[in-house]
């Protein structure tokens, strides 16, 4: 008889820790979270600079720029994009970089977007970070173009003091999905060196990602 009783009482406590909730297994975002997947980029150093949340909008072998990871960081574990040209032959108009599309927003609502950005070329870098929001189908929401002599009172990195931070805000409109985008632009391509060392002449990183309600 004790043990009908005490397997009665396993069944009820097993019982009771069994959900049938079916959202209870993939938690759900507050607005205040940061809705951006891999925000640090550690993922994404992880894996080689491969990522299924992050795409790359650069081909390297065709001559428009190059994506990859470093171990650089802003904040907390390594992991940071690098974003360069590589070749004197490359295509210098083409503006490479990552872009990420984000469900589950609310429309009409404010958002900011901000990331922290690298560029230890100094104040004659030619190169421009140029980043926003556009909608799935392209129109944009809000565009950004900066400079890394404008970051230099700006809110810097805890690991790599180099990083230094830079914000857009956007209202969605009738979006409830959103493609948010990091990119670089050569200023005047006519100042590369095309005999000298292409990737250092161009490259910055990115790290630090966030997309917030306002």
């Amino acid at each position: 008889m004790k043990k009908i009783y005490l397997g009665l009482a396993i069944a009820g406590l097993l019982t009771g820790c069994v959900t049938t909730d079916p959202t209870a297994a993939k938690p759900q975002k507050s607005p205040t979270d940061n809705q951006i997947f891999d925000a640090q980029l550690t993922q994404f150093r992880n894996n080689s600079g491969n990522s299924d949340v992050w795409h790359k909008d650069a081909d390297r072998i065709n001559g428009l720029g190059d994506i990859g990871s470093s171990k650089d960081t802003a904040f907390d574990d390594e992991g940071s994009a690098r974003i360069r040209f590589v070749a004197a032959t490359d295509d210098f108009t083409a503006e490479p970089g990552l872009t990420q599309e984000i469900q589950g927003l609310e429309a009409n609502t404010d958002y900011e977007f901000s990331l922290y950005y690298s560029d230890k070329k100094g104040p004659e870098s030619i190169t421009d970070l140029v980043f926003g929001a556009t909608t799935d189908s392209g129109q944009s929401l809000a565009k950004k173009s900066v400079h890394a002599s404008e970051l230099i009172e700006a809110p810097m990195g805890a690991v790599k003091t180099a990083f230094r931070q830079t914000s857009v805000s956007f209202n969605t409109g009738a979006n409830t999905s959103v493609k948010v985008f990091a990119k670089i632009h050569i200023s005047d391509p006519s100042k590369i060196d095309k005999n000298g060392d292409i990737g250092k002449q161009t490259e910055v990183r990115v790290d630090e990602f966030k997309l917030i309600k306002k």
